[in-house]
């Protein structure tokens, strides 16, 4: 069995009120979405979601034996996070780590392959996963597109963990329909469509093949709209544990986040149906929390809700324009 020993999400400070971006193009907006403040970046906040998860872990960070991040708003195409998370965090430096990207399911690609590594190994795993989506003014989803980030520590079996992971499924499907290129907006393509031929046969599907011990009492989606996520939970018909209207599409990050928050949250006992989906398919998980996640350390992704500054439209523009990576200076 493995169980996640630590959980900790990172929501910035900033935020936008949708209604204000909605009263630049014409429309009306509801809800809230996060904003990276300018000196925040995925390694930034990858690393403080990876500390708090630590930090609620009996594991020790000369243990971890493996960090996997995922992101698709990383703007190096030769960067990585991994590595960039565990030098943070001062691991070993024989720490293996590996980037997911380029879907929307990459945090569960990077989750699934931790579970397996901790398996194989018998040792701990970080996860993380984060992602600054790009807006384009005026565009469909501008007002939606949110950052943030979220952090697992997994480990073998072990006594007083905050969850277990009960069972993996997946559906692979090759299905695309939202697609973007590098720094640019998202196309879309037919929501209503995607969620009869994408979602519902996917998720449906993944669920059915994770085979759990019984049906969950919460649910947590991640998939690139509100929509979208709604529909990726019709087949367990489980209570929503969401940070959309507060923090938006995180990306990646929208599924580690909103774990973290569920695992959080819930009372101890409960089940938890995670879905993730995306290009090409999607994967769904179900995590029982136990005693130990009640009164975590640090702050906790409700209490990073709550505490916010809004920004003007300019400095939501702004905030989320790419940033000039100056490298290590020659000594």
């Amino acid at each position: 069995m493995v169980v996640i020993d630590g959980a900790g999400g990172y929501v910035p400070l900033y935020r936008i009120d949708r209604s204000d971006i909605a009263a630049q193009h014409g429309g009306r907006g509801q809800g809230e979405s996060a904003v990276p403040a300018r000196d925040e970046n995925h390694v930034t906040m990858a690393s403080e979601a990876t500390t708090t998860a630590l930090e609620r872990s009996k594991t020790s960070v000369a243990d971890v034996a493996a960090v996997f991040t995922a992101s698709i708003s990383d703007q190096f195409a030769e960067h990585g996070i991994a590595a960039q998370i565990a030098y943070r965090a001062d691991m070993s430096t024989d720490v293996r780590t590996g980037d997911f990207q380029a879907s929307g399911r990459a945090a569960a690609d990077a989750l699934a392959t931790a579970c397996e590594y901790v398996r194989a190994t018998d040792e701990p795993v970080v996860v993380a996963s984060v992602d600054i989506m790009p807006v384009e003014s005026g565009g469909d989803d501008e007002s939606t597109m949110g950052a943030g980030a979220g952090a697992l520590v997994l480990r073998p079996e072990r006594d007083d963990p905050m969850a277990t992971i009960d069972a993996i499924g997946q559906a692979t499907t090759g299905f695309l329909e939202r697609h973007r290129e590098h720094g640019e907006s998202a196309t879309a393509g037919d929501a209503r469509f995607e969620r009869r031929q994408g979602v519902a046969p996917a998720v449906s599907t993944a669920f059915d093949r994770a085979e759990a011990d019984s049906d969950p009492e919460y649910g947590v989606a991640s998939a690139p709209g509100f929509r979208l996520a709604r529909t990726a939970l019709e087949p367990i018909d489980a209570e929503r544990v969401s940070t959309f209207n507060e923090v938006g599409y995180a990306g990646t990050a929208t599924l580690l986040l909103d774990l973290a928050h569920a695992i959080e949250s819930v009372d101890p006992g409960s089940t938890i149906g995670a879905v993730a989906y995306g290009q090409g398919g999607a994967d769904a998980f179900v995590v029982s929390v136990a005693d130990g996640a009640n009164d975590p350390d640090g702050l906790t992704v409700s209490e990073q809700l709550e505490a916010k500054e809004y920004v003007p439209y300019t400095k939501h523009l702004e905030y989320r324009e790419r940033y000039d990576y100056q490298g290590v200076p020659n000594a």
